[in-house]
């Protein structure tokens, strides 16, 4: 912080200018230091310290929050890549979401719960983004998911009570491959 020193009412301005000069060069030296820190053409702030707050917050042009950060959560509102090791330190929470009529058309959650009531007949996947897994629960038996988009299956997959498939999507594949299934009639591999 620069050190200002006061002007009285009883200073004369001639004996005050080497009080006035001064206080104008500490002034200026703080701004240099905050420039070389601060880039206001670029919009670029350069720290090399620990930066301390409440909350985070970054917006993007649309003024639409895409990451908050404060003492009790993280939340990111846009895809993210992960270059290294992921650790976890506690438990990891899948989205779920309960379908019907239809199969989703694209994969925003982790877990669907399918209704065989609403999902009568030969139930076809859409593509995925590669690499994306999801899981598929019955509720009620008989879902039928049609093998043309899953990579292994000779025949359709027949989904019982309680039946889970989890899949992963593969572009290179074409397709999704089964990862596990449990309750299911998954009927050899194609040839």
């Amino acid at each position: 912080m620069a050190s200002i020193t006061t002007i009285l009412g009883t200073d004369s301005v001639s004996s005050s200018r080497i009080v006035l000069n001064n206080n104008f060069a500490a002034l200026n030296d703080e701004f240099a230091d905050i420039a070389n820190l601060l880039n206001t053409t670029t919009q670029v702030l350069t720290l090399t310290g620990l930066i301390t707050g409440g909350t985070l917050k970054i917006k993007n042009t649309s003024n639409v929050e895409t990451f908050k950060v404060n003492d009790a959560t993280a939340e990111v509102n846009v895809p993210t890549t992960f270059n290294q090791d992921v650790v976890l330190g506690n438990s990891l929470t899948h989205s779920v979401t309960y379908v019907t009529p239809t199969l989703p058309v694209t994969y925003n959650y982790t877990t669907y719960i399918l209704d065989a009531g609403e999902l009568a007949g030969v139930n076809t996947l859409e593509n995925a983004n590669n690499g994306q897994e999801i899981t598929l629960i019955a509720d009620g038996s008989g879902i039928i998911i049609n093998n043309t988009n899953l990579v292994g299956p000779a025949a359709d997959v027949v989904m019982a009570n309680g039946g889970t498939l989890t899949l992963r999507y593969s572009v290179e594949l074409d397709g999704f491959a089964i990862i596990s299934s449990y309750g299911c009639t998954v009927s050899g591999t194609a040839i």
